[in-house]
C-alpha cells in the first residue's frame, strides 16, 4: 500500500523556493540600479541646465551696457524660460530684479544661479527656477520599463532552470522512494539505480545494501523454516510412532523403547528452545547476572550434557584447560554458549574424529597474559571440512547454515541443525561482556575463539 502526503512534491517546492529567491534578489538589485540610475541621471540633468544658464550669462554680459543689446539680452532670456519650462529672473547686484519671464514651476523646484560678468566685475545675476524632476518623463520610465522586462525575463529563466535543477536533485530520491515500495510490496530483487553525483551514488549504495541484507534474511528464512519444520516433524513423527507401538503392545514399554522415546522428545524440545531463545533475544536482549565461574567445571558439565551427541557421532572430546581458570559469566549462559558452540563442532567433525577444547588467560589485547587483570580465551577446534571465506562473515546470523559440504550432515544428507546456535551463543556472549570469532578455518578444521572476561579474586 502507498500513503502519499498532500504535500506538494520536493521537486516543485524547491524551484519554488529558488524562484522565489531569485527573485528577491532581483528586486533588491533592481531597486538599488533604480536609485543610483535615477541619481546619476539627475546629477546629469542638473550639471546641463547649470552649463545652459552659464552659457545664457556669458551672452547677456555684451548685451547689458547697450540698449540694442538688451532687447536681445531679454530675447535670449525669454527664449530660456520657455525652453527650460521655469521663471529665469535677471537680478541686480543691488537685488533688483531687471528682468523675469515664465513661472515658477507647481511641483518641486530646483533653483540655479550664474553670475554676468562684464570688465571682470558680476554686474548681475541670471537666476532660475526649473522642475527638478524634468528629465524624468523621458529616460527613467525607459529605463525602468527595460530593467522590469529584463527582470521577467530572466525570472522565466530561473524559473525554468529551477525546475530542472530541482528534479534533477530529486530523481535520485524518487528512484530510492520507488525501490523502497517495490521492495515493500515484495519484490526482493528492487533495487536503486542512483544518480550521477556522489552523494546520490551512495544514497543508492547505502539502500541496495539494506535491500541486500533484507533479501539474504528472508531467503534464510524461508529455507530455515523449511529445515526446521523437518527438524521438529522428525522428532515428533519418532515420538508419536514409539508411543503409539507402545500403546498398541506392538513392542513393550521397556526401557530401551521408552529411552528413544525421550531421546526424540528431547530433540523435539532442543529445536523449540533454540527458537525460544532466539524470540527472547529479538524481543530483548539478554540480561546477564555474571558470577565467577569455573571454566573447567563449566566445560566438563557441557562435555556430559553432549556425551550422547558425540557418542552418535563417533566424536571424541578432547579437553586442554589451564589450572584455576575462571571466568565472569552468567553461569546459564555460559553452560548455553559452550553447549551451542561444541554441538556445533561436533555436528561438523567427520565420524572418528575429535574436537578439541583449550582455554587460557590472555591479555586484554589478545597476547599471553602476564599478570591481572586478563581475558579468558577459549578455543574449540573440529577437524571438518572448514568455512569458505565468503561464508565467515555471515557464520553468526540467524539461520545462516553453509551450503557447502560443512553445512551438510553425510549420515542424513540434511543440513545440520537450525542455524540458530551460534547466533544464540553470539547474543549470549554480548550479554556478557565477550565474543565469539572464527579464529581459522581451512581443509583442516575450523576453530572458533570465545573471548571473556577474567573473574580473577571475585568470588
Amino acid at each position: 500500500m502507498t500513503v502519499r502526503s498532500g504535500r506538494p512534491p520536493l521537486a516543485w517546492r524547491v524551484g519554488l523556493l529558488l524562484v522565489a529567491i531569485v527573485l528577491g534578489v532581483l528586486l533588491v538589485v533592481g531597486l538599488v540600479v533604480n536609485r543610483v540610475v535615477s541619481g546619476g541621471f539627475q546629477s546629469v540633468l542638473a550639471g546641463q541646465q547649470q552649463q545652459r544658464l552659464d552659457d545664457a550669462a556669458d551672452n547677456l554680459a555684451d548685451g547689458l551696457d547697450r540698449r540694442a543689446g538688451q532687447i536681445r539680452a531679454l530675447n535670449l532670456v525669454r527664449r530660456l524660460a520657455t525652453n527650460l519650462g521655469g521663471e529665469v529672473r535677471v537680478v541686480a547686484a543691488d537685488g533688483t530684479i531687471l528682468a523675469a519671464f515664465g513661472r515658477p514651476p507647481a511641483a518641486e523646484v530646483a533653483s540655479y544661479a550664474s553670475p554676468i560678468v562684464s570688465s571682470g566685475q558680476t554686474v548681475a545675476m541670471l537666476e532660475a527656477d526649473l522642475p527638478a524632476q524634468v528629465g524624468n518623463r523621458g529616460f527613467l520610465p525607459l529605463f525602468n520599463l527595460s530593467l522590469l522586462i529584463g527582470g521577467v525575463v530572466t525570472a522565466c529563466a530561473i524559473a525554468l532552470a529551477s525546475v530542472y535543477v530541482a528534479n534533477r536533485l530529486t530523481d535520485p530520491l524518487r528512484d530510492v522512494a520507488d525501490a523502497a515500495r517495490r521492495l515493500g510490496d515484495g519484490e526482493l530483487g528492487a533495487r536503486a539505480t542512483g544518480g550521477g553525483d556522489r552523494e546520490s551514488a551512495d544514497l543508492a549504495a547505502s539502500f541496495n545494501a539494506m535491500a541486500d541484507r533484507l533479501q539474504r534474511s528472508e531467503m534464510l528464512r524461508q529455507r530455515a523454516a523449511s529445515d526446521i519444520a523437518h527438524d521438529l516433524a522428525t522428532p515428533a513423527t519418532v515420538l508419536e510412532s514409539q508411543l503409539q507401538a507402545m500403546v498398541d503392545g506392538v513392542v513393550p514399554a521397556g526401557r530401551d523403547n521408552l529411552e528413544a522415546a525421550r531421546s526424540a522428545a528431547a530433540a523435539l524440545g532442543s529445536v523449540v528452545s533454540e527458537l525460544n531463545d532466539l524470540a527472547s533475544a529479538e524481543a530483548a536482549p539478554f540480561h546477564a547476572r555474571p558470577l565467577a565461574v569455573d571454566l573447567a567445571d563449566a566445560i566438563r558439565q557441557a562435555e556430559l550434557a553432549l556425551d550422547g551427541l558425540s557418542r552418535e557421532r563417533g566424536v571424541r572430546l578432547r579437553l586442554s584447560i589451564a589450572p584455576l581458570t575462571r571466568v565472569r559469566s552468567d553461569p546459564g549462559h555460559l553452560s548455553r554458549v559452550l553447549r551451542n558452540v561444541i554441538a556445533n563442532a561436533i555436528g561438523h567433525s567427520p565420524a572418528g574424529g575429535e574436537v578439541s577444547i583449550e582455554a587460557e588467560a590472555v591479555a586484554p589485547d589478545g597476547g599471553p597474559a602476564l599478570a591481572p587483570p586478563h581475558d579468558v580465551a577459549i578455543r574449540i577446534t573440529d577437524l571438518g571440512p572448514g568455512i569458505p571465506p565468503a561464508e565467515v562473515p555471515h557464520i553468526f546470523e540467524r539461520f545462516y547454515r553453509a551450503d557447502t559440504a560443512r553445512g551438510v550432515d553425510p549420515s542424513t544428507g540434511r543440513r545440520h541443525g537450525t542455524g540458530i546456535g551460534l547466533t544464540i551463543a553470539r547474543e549470549l556472549l554480548a550479554a556478557n561482556g565477550g565474543r565469539i570469532a572464527v579464529e581459522r578455518t581451512g581443509p583442516g578444521g575450523t576453530t572458533f575463539r570465545i573471548d571473556l572476561p577474567g573473574a580473577g579474586d571475585v568470588p
